[in-house]
């Protein structure tokens, strides 16, 4: 059995170090410095490095215990890295998680 979750109805995303990983590889495939994806996406430099290194930022003196990122700011990345918010959020190995790399695709199927 196939369940199909749509992610376009959510607004903000609890931000882990797994995915900040995959954003560091995307960007990193894609050869853009942290200044480079910063120009192009209008996102901060030094938000997309708390995005790529949360535990770093996360629960530390006067930060939020956990790092949220928005689906603006995540679509934004995403248009310039070539991918789409459900693979950036989900790593394809979760049990049998399967991400459609359809472009515009933003749902998850279990």
């Amino acid at each position: 059995m196939n369940i199909n979750i749509d992610t376009s109805p959510i607004a903000t995303f609890h931000w882990n170090e797994a995915m900040g990983k995959r954003l560091r590889g995307l960007r990193e495939e894609s050869n853009y410095s942290r200044r480079e994806l910063s120009e192009r996406t209008g996102v901060s430099e030094a938000y997309i490095q708390q995005l790529e290194s949360p535990h770093l930022y996360a629960g530390r003196s006067r930060k939020p215990k956990e790092l949220t990122a928005s689906r603006k700011i995540l679509e934004s990345l995403c248009l310039i890295l070539k991918t789409n918010v459900a693979a950036l959020i989900w790593d394809g190995n979760v049990g049998n998680v399967i991400i459609s790399s359809e472009e515009g695709n933003n749902s998850l199927t279990f």
